[in-house]
């Protein structure tokens, strides 16, 4: 065992060399403190300062300007900066800390200067990256520099590993910026609300985020999930999209029917896991794999309720599930039921707790039907492409610039961006961020979040 981990340790520390000697230290820490610390460590993570030995450290370990911090296969670090920024090392990545200086009462001087070396990281910014002047903080990975203002992203450099990851398992994960889809159709603006305040109209191909709660005016509106599912919602609608987690910390999308009149259509999908995809019409109904529903709630949202108390729903294709306190029933083609709020169910009359009840069909059959929209036409473009050689970005908040010798562009929450590693061609911008970066196991938000729990 002893010899091994020295073969990893000298493995490890030619790469260190040979890497974290191609820049010099450019900065400083504040008065020749040390700039972050190892909040977290999971596995083999190593440090190595400037022109000193690698060794392998532990959680609570110092880092200074000019050292370097990589991890093994299957480790696991987060380095968190005294200006609050937060840096989190995926497994086999290696990162330098090249400048660094920051004090609470002087933004003029803040600098925050990493190179990424090897592998792909996650900042979310700290003080440095929100006040001041934006030049402040860079990050380097090969000949493209990344430049933020307060904001959440990923950074990584890709060779043949990124393709085996983009087809991995991604089961239970939802999308780390929280990009569900956008809006294919309508004749007017809907409104959106954010924890209860209205924010900017949503338009036709929109991005649209877990958070936001749609309320469609006097027509329409056709929704498509970056999956493939698509929605039409009717005219007077309210719909929030929203998140669900087991007890394995798998995560769904759940869609709760405030208001309104709902059809929805999931696309067909090999091996879809059940309840990948949720509506919360007064109960909760698991949508498999080519399914398609209409939804009428029958009494709006009660305060401190998710959803409309009662909804109606009928089955047109597929199989839905209904989670009720009573148990789960499945629901076939030409089935309808009728959904309570469980928390009333108790006290619910017994025509209320579950007798089917016609939903109106002149309503419903007024709108599009959801399965004349095409899933591939809702799926963003470069969706699920393999990705090539060369250095990614994807933004989950906030906005970056992306920047190489041959031009620059700037990336905003939901899209990424793709530096080929010629330095003569330019970076490019991506519809959306790269799925393999998106739905990470590894660089999930609550290990990073300032006001989340740090394992």
């Amino acid at each position: 065992m002893l010899i091994l981990r020295r073969r990893l340790m000298r493995g490890f520390a030619q790469l260190l060399l040979a890497v974290a000697a191609a820049m010099p230290v450019s900065g400083h820490a504040q008065g020749g403190k040390n700039a972050a610390v190892l909040r977290s460590v999971a596995g083999t993570v190593f440090q190595q300062p400037a022109g000193g030995q690698v060794r392998v450290v532990p959680a609570g370990t110092e880092l200074a300007v000019g050292d370097t911090v990589g991890t093994q296969k299957g480790a696991f670090a987060l380095v968190v900066f005294s200006d609050g920024s937060r840096v989190a090392l995926r497994p086999e990545s290696a990162m330098a800390i090249r400048g660094y200086s920051f004090k609470p009462d002087d933004p003029v001087n803040d600098q925050m200067s990493m190179q990424l070396l090897k592998g792909w990281l996650r900042v979310v910014s700290g003080q440095i990256g929100k006040r001041g002047d934006q030049a402040a903080f860079q990050l380097k990975a090969n000949d493209t520099t990344i430049g933020i203002r307060g904001t959440d992203f990923a950074v990584r450099i890709c060779d043949t590993d990124c393709d085996s990851d983009a087809q991995g398992d991604t089961e239970g994960i939802l999308p780390q910026s929280g990009r569900l889809g956008r809006l294919l159709a309508s004749a007017e603006p809907l409104r959106r609300l954010r924890d209860g305040v209205a924010t900017l109209d949503v338009h036709t191909d929109t991005p649209l985020f877990l958070g936001d709660v749609l309320v469609v005016g006097d027509s329409q509106a056709a929704i498509g999930l970056d999956d493939g599912t698509r929605l039409v919602l009717g005219p007077g609608t309210r719909l929030a999209l929203r998140a669900e987690e087991d007890a394995r910390q798998r995560r769904a999308v759940r869609l709760d029917l405030l208001e309104g009149v709902m059809r929805v259509a999931t696309p067909p999908r090999p091996r879809a896991r059940l309840y990948a995809l949720l509506v919360n019409a007064g109960q909760l109904v698991g949508l498999r794999a080519d399914t398609a529903v209409d939804l009428v709630c029958e009494s709006s949202v009660r305060p401190g309720a998710l959803a409309c108390e009662a909804a109606s729903l009928a089955s047109r294709e597929g199989v839905a599930d209904v989670l009720s306190v009573d148990g789960l029933r499945s629901l076939r083609p030409g089935a309808r039921a009728r959904l309570v709020e469980p928390a009333t169910a108790p006290g619910a009359s017994a025509e209320s707790r579950g007798t089917p009840r016609p939903a109106s069909d002149a309503l419903v059959e007024r709108l599009i039907d959801p399965r004349d929209i095409a899933p591939a036409s809702v799926r963003p473009a470069g969706a699920g492409q393999r990705p090539e050689p060369g250095v990614y970005a994807a933004v989950f908040d906030g906005l970056i610039s992306v920047a190489n010798p041959a031009g620059r562009l700037l990336v905003p929450a939901g899209q990424g961006a793709f530096s080929p590693p010629d330095p003569k061609a330019p970076p490019r911008l991506l519809p959306v961020s790269p799925d393999f970066m998106e739905r990470d196991r590894e660089l999930e938000r609550s290990r990073l979040a300032p006001d989340e729990c740090i394992r």
